[in-house]
């Protein structure tokens, strides 16, 4: 046995790079051999997400300083070895930290994680990408701050910088993050420097709170694409209101939907309630969220069906008020109800002063919780770790993405079709909206499973493709992909595909950064 056992753990940690021994050496000298990964243990993790993923990863990097990037980077090209950058890989449902394609080297920046400047009066903060929402808050408690971040209710542990670069949503004024932000540093493929809007100028006294500086703004450039690796940005924070209180309300069943959401759009245009600071979701989504699957109500069936059980499916209404003074937020608390009628269970509104601490912890307020991770778990049958990694413990899960113009009818049509369509395929229709601003919705379809399942990865992927195909072909065209749906996108119209080749071309020529990666230079045809 002991002999048995000594050379499972020799092929545990046996090295799996296929990397020339030059090119080993030269990472070496520039990270030294602890931060340049190669055994089985260290790059299964990377190669592990919530679904089926079969590339290999060759070695892992673990840069901590602008330096040693440029320098891999420099290694990189001299070799032709292709580099997959990621900040801390918490992107559950959409890739973790799975490069797109076979055969990369992982750039890991998580070691980067250094806030580098902060600003009360002016309310913003400058970070690197290995630095956390989590981290962020905790600084900013520290400083006794009268400010916040926009925090995701996913993982505190993911990066600011990571989520914006993805286009993601969070909490509160400053939700649509990309929009929010300025002063990137980016280090191009073939390794020089740049910095975006004034911060090329090295005096310039607004190089933090002005996004476009002077001359053709950059920065949209290195969001959702292959272009650059951006190792510095400034995230501008929102200020703590004088009067806060969140509502929430429940829509009796899905028939109500589309009247709900054409009531709450004139006050999210007129920024009655800001943008992304309301939300709704079904009730699987809440179920997911709050406990487990009903295994024993279910007698061990799937999928649950709540129509079925209770002859209705109800969504819930979650939003945040942010006022000048309390008069002000009772006026628009007044606004809200008389908005709110039709379909509409009694809308609840909860301020600091009635409910404390409670309402202070929300993650409208810039408090990160790792709440809705339980929601991995959803299929799961074992218990849920106190430490959650839906990665390491076979939690299925694969996110879509759409986009939808902010009126009733065609949102709730697409939800129809979302939720025969993963019925169909014996799961359940997790779905969630963020109000973004009053003229479009971002939409959150979850697939979730159990991993150890036989037989439930192809389902789960056949059901997200189904799904995919259904939503472009009405024009519902994703607005963030995961490494799953990188090549699932219609055929561009125009001469897009033409331009990226020519920048591509031109910034990387080597073609060694994230390949695959938000890559239409071909336009998928």
């Amino acid at each position: 046995y002991s002999k048995i056992h000594s050379i499972i753990k020799k092929l545990n940690t046996s090295e799996l790079t296929n990397l020339p021994s030059t090119t080993l050496k030269n990472f070496q000298d520039v990270l030294g051999p602890e931060n340049l990964l190669t055994d089985r243990t260290s790059l299964g993790g990377y190669q592990t997400a919530t679904f089926t993923t079969t590339q290999q990863v060759i070695a892992v990097l673990r840069p901590q300083n602008v330096s040693e990037v440029r320098e891999c980077l420099k290694v990189a090209n001299e070799s032709k070895i292709p580099l997959y950058p990621i900040s801390r890989g918490k992107n559950w449902g959409l890739g973790s930290r799975v490069p797109v394609q076979d055969n990369n080297v992982i750039l890991d920046l998580s070691r980067m994680n250094r806030i580098l400047d902060y600003n009360e009066k002016l309310a913003y903060i400058t970070v690197e990408p290995g630095v956390t929402f989590r981290q962020v808050y905790e600084f900013l408690q520290e400083q006794n701050s009268k400010l916040f971040i926009s925090v995701i209710v996913g993982s505190p542990e993911a990066s600011g910088i990571g989520n914006t670069l993805e286009r993601g949503d969070g909490s509160g004024p400053y939700g649509e993050r990309a929009a929010h932000v300025c002063g990137y540093e980016v280090i191009l493929p073939t390794g020089e420097c740049i910095h975006t809007g004034f911060g090329r100028f090295a005096n310039a006294s607004t190089k933090a709170v002005h996004r476009w500086g002077v001359g053709p703004a950059l920065d949209g450039l290195f969001t959702q694409s292959n272009l650059g690796i951006v190792t510095k940005m400034t995230v501008w924070l929102s200020p703590v209101p004088k009067y806060f209180q969140v509502f929430q309300c429940i829509i009796q069943d899905v028939s109500y939907l589309s009247n709900v959401l054409d009531r709450v759009q004139p006050l999210i245009l007129q920024d009655i309630i800001k943008g992304s600071c309301l939300g709704l979701c079904n009730s699987y989504k809440y179920l997911a969220k709050e406990g487990r699957y009903p295994w024993k109500i279910m007698d061990g069936k799937t999928p649950l069906s709540l129509k079925e059980l209770k002859g209705f499916e109800r969504w819930s209404i979650n939003g945040a008020l942010y006022s000048g003074s309390r008069e002000e937020g009772l006026a628009v608390r007044k606004t809200i109800k008389e908005a709110l009628t039709d379909g509409i269970e009694r809308i609840i509104f909860a301020d600091v002063e009635n409910y404390g601490d409670s309402i202070r912890d929300s993650a409208f307020l810039g408090v990160p919780s790792d709440e809705n991770i339980r929601s991995t778990y959803w299929r799961k049958k074992t218990s849920i770790p106190q430490q959650m990694n839906p990665d390491r413990d076979g939690c299925g899960v694969l996110w879509l993405c759409p986009v939808l113009p902010f009126d009733g009818q065609v949102i709730s049509e697409a939800v129809q079709l979302v939720e025969a369509t993963v019925k169909k395929y014996d799961f359940e229709p997790n779905i969630a909206m963020n109000c973004n601003c009053g003229r479009r919705v971002d939409i959150f379809i979850a697939i979730m499973y159990d991993r150890d399942t036989p037989g439930e990865d192809t389902r789960a992927m056949s059901c997200h493709d189904d799904v995919l195909q259904l939503l472009t072909n009405a024009g519902h065209i994703p607005y963030r992909l995961g490494i799953q749906s990188m090549n699932s996108l219609p055929a561009a119209q125009d001469d897009y595909g033409f331009l990226m080749r020519k920048l591509k071309h031109t910034l990387d020529p080597n073609d060694i950064l994230a390949p695959a990666r938000y890559d239409f230079r071909n336009d998928w045809t």
